[in-house]
């Protein structure tokens, strides 16, 4: 491999929100996965690192090959990243879905005419989507958790969870019972930006993979740790690389999923939840890094960044060459 630059953003840590207040949660998520992807990305000798960095936050280097770019509370990040682009051959995004914040990043790089390490726009804004993903996977057979229009306000016979649209993981979900979901509905700021599924009891579980057109390598199944607290989600954190003698079938799902998206490339995680012996529905697809991707070198030796690097030429080897269970705590 010749030398590349590669302009990695983490969009909470990097100045996505410069000037506002950072969330405390996904803040402490995004410089989690930020560290990790750099941790693998240094282990590869032909690549330059330029990192954009909020002012307010630390970022650990100790790398001659990591160049950082600060961004100060009065600077649009926007406006800054083509300058730093222009600079890059390879961009690698770390983003929400939440207000399109993923597929417009996408969208400028290859505007820019950069290559970017993520899946196209068009499957960024149908997974960033929970309504459209579950009428999409539904369309393929696929079996997923119903999601309906929150206008709706369907009856499921029991609890209800209230969710934004584009959110990201746990954001903003409540759980409500049947009876008071009509008032819950009636009290959202634009309803038409959430969505509502039936409560599903079972083991949350996520899948890490990646994919690489209409083809899916699963690296890991994960045990995620979310709690109830006062009526909302709350993650704790997971166990990465969770035996739990269904991987066979895992594997099956994510091949389905990834010919259902021929667009989705690189690393995803898929959220769901185990029900009974041979039960498991999605919950929603992440098409980028998640909070388990930081386990998964720890947990198998697999150098996943490095992988998604050789998704460019081909296929990935992705043979663990260690077993262990690897805790990830947010």
């Amino acid at each position: 491999m010749k030398q590349l630059t590669i302009l990695v953003f983490e969009y909470i840590s990097g100045g996505g929100m410069a000037g506002e207040d950072l969330p405390a949660s996904l803040l402490a998520e995004g410089r989690m996965m930020l560290q990790a992807l750099l941790g693998e990305l240094k282990q590869i000798p032909q690549l330059r690192l330029r990192v954009t960095v909020d002012e307010r936050c630390d970022l650990a280097v100790d790398s001659e090959r990591v160049e950082l770019v600060r961004v100060g509370p009065g600077q649009d990040v926007l406006e800054l990243l083509p300058e730093s682009l222009a600079q890059a051959d390879l961009f690698w995004p770390i983003a929400p879905e939440t207000g399109g914040i993923l597929t417009r990043l996408v969208e400028l790089a290859r505007a820019a005419g950069v290559e970017t390490l993520a899946s196209d726009a068009a499957t960024l804004t149908l997974c960033g989507d929970k309504l459209a993903t579950y009428r999409h996977l539904y369309a393929q057979a696929i079996p997923a958790v119903e999601t309906y229009p929150a206008e709706e306000c369907p009856d499921f016979g029991g609890p209800a969870v209230i969710k934004i649209r584009d959110g990201a993981g746990c954001q903003d979900t409540l759980v409500v019972e049947p009876e008071a979901l009509p008032a819950a509905v009636a009290a959202l700021d634009q309803p038409q930006h959430y969505a509502i599924q039936p409560l599903v009891t079972g083991r949350a579980i996520s899948l890490s993979a990646l994919f690489n057109d209409g083809k899916a390598y699963l690296l890991t199944c994960n045990q995620q740790q979310i709690v109830l607290e006062a009526q909302r989600f709350v993650l704790r954190g997971c166990f990465v690389n969770q035996r739990n003698g269904r991987e066979n079938y895992y594997r099956d799902l994510v091949g389905r999923i990834a010919a259902a998206l021929p667009g989705l490339w690189g690393y995803a995680g898929i959220d769901l939840i185990e029900t009974g012996e041979s039960g498991a529905w999605v919950l929603e697809i992440n098409p980028r890094l998640t909070s388990s991707y930081v386990g998964i070198g720890p947990a198998t030796g697999i150098n996943v960044a490095e992988q998604v690097l050789r998704l460019r030429q081909g296929e990935p080897i992705v043979v663990p060459t260690r077993h262990q269970v690897v805790e990830v705590t947010i």
